[in-house]
């Protein structure tokens, strides 16, 4: 599921098997132009316009994660990142030049167009170049977006679109890849997807799930999420605090801004608002993709553990549901030189074992002690002769 503000809970499902949705509802883009970005709006005709407004400043998600602070060392050059979703649209100003054709799984030909526009968004926060006069920018505004459409004309995943997805990104030979929803109930199609992406040796990232807990129970495990091998990502909001209420089989491994953010519109230069767990996702995915640029070297199964270790751990034993290893810290990520695991609880200190000693002999202790007193006489008696026989050389008196 993608959550987005002001946008009722809608889910992007594999019918008859993962969440489902209802159709998406018809909201009019006020033409008013706002201190901030009004929020991504959904639509049953049409596509999703151009947003009336253009963040100035940065958001408090750019201004949490401070990529600029990791830009001198690596911007995300050289790394492509699969975003498998609605679809990527070419006409959103701000991801110019970043842009393959990629893949639409629903229908042949490309997927750079999105009229949902929530592609565009995860695109945006992963690797949107900077723009004279915005605050906004991606993580990796280096790093190259293949866009893959997993997401029909109703605003529907169908049955398998989500495994011909990953499999259709696995093809594009990408580093990373960034999955915004998921499934309750994974197919042996689906699985298989994913374990040949990571036998390629890709970083898969996904979100948890966006439904509400309710008195009785807490919501299902999202597939792929749920994969041990999947870094899975929940959301924080600009007080700390997390957007979603896991279970323990969700499999938690890292906090990102997740509410309130913000991110490119399909059209232009404008920005929409966007929230959920699919947001803290793209955090995560631009994070992984400096990561891979900067430490070419390391596999993705280092590269996801990296983004553990280096995150602002939780008090205590970590990972800890429904927290995971804490929140993402992309500067330390980059620049640590060493990261170690959690502490582990230490023992009592033991006292060591000494040999026995044996009985000590009195008669060898006297003989001991003569012959150390003998060598210590003898030892006087050389030195007063030698200081001596040097004081009369220098004439000294009596």
């Amino acid at each position: 599921m993608l959550l987005l503000p002001g946008v009722t809970a809608t889910v992007l499902p594999v019918p008859a098997h993962a969440a489902t949705a209802g159709a998406v509802e018809e909201q009019v883009l006020s033409a008013r132009v706002t201190a901030e970005p009004p929020p991504l709006p959904k639509v049953t005709k049409g596509c999703v316009g151009p947003s009336p407004t253009v963040a100035e400043t940065a958001p408090w998600a750019v201004r949490r994660m401070v990529p600029s602070a990791v830009w001198p060392l690596t911007k995300g050059d050289g790394v492509v990142v699969a975003v498998v979703d609605s679809g990527v649209s070419a006409g959103a100003t701000g991801l110019s030049g970043a842009l393959r054709s990629g893949t639409d799984v629903t229908r042949s030909g490309p997927a750079d167009r999105d009229c949902v526009g929530r592609g565009t968004a995860l695109a945006g926060i992963v690797a949107a170049r900077p723009i004279t006069g915005s605050g906004f920018v991606g993580v990796a505004p280096g790093a190259t977006i293949v866009p893959i459409r997993v997401v029909n004309g109703k605003g529907e995943v169908p049955d398998g679109a989500l495994a011909a997805g990953i499999r259709a990104a696995t093809a594009a030979k990408v580093d990373v890849i960034l999955i915004g929803f998921g499934t309750e109930t994974p197919t042996a199609e689906l699985r298989r997807a994913v374990r040949e992406a990571i036998s390629r040796d890709i970083v898969l990232v996904a979100s948890i799930s966006a439904e509400k807990a309710t008195d009785t129970q807490s919501p299902a495990p999202w597939y792929p999420a749920s994969d041990p091998d999947v870094l899975a990502v929940g959301g924080f909001d600009i007080s700390g605090v997390p957007t979603e209420q896991a279970s323990p089989g969700a499999g938690v491994d890292l906090l990102a801004p997740g509410a309130g953010a913000v991110s490119l519109a399909p059209k232009g230069p404008g920005h929409y608002s966007v929230t959920g767990p699919a947001v803290a996702a793209a955090h995560a995915a631009g994070a992984a993709a400096l990561v891979r640029a900067y430490y070419p070297n390391l596999s993705q199964a280092e590269v996801r553990h990296r983004l553990e270790l280096a995150a602002e751990h939780p008090i205590g034993a970590w990972p800890v549901s429904p927290v995971g290893y804490g929140t993402l810290d992309l500067y330390k990520a980059i620049t640590a030189v060493e990261l170690r695991e959690a502490t582990l609880p230490t023992r009592a200190p033991v006292a060591p074992v000494l040999p026995a000693v044996p009985p000590i002999d009195s008669r060898n202790v006297i003989a001991a002690v003569v012959a150390v007193g003998a060598i210590g006489l003898a030892g006087i008696a050389y030195l007063s002769m030698v200081t001596v026989r040097w004081g009369r050389r220098r004439r000294w008196r009596a």
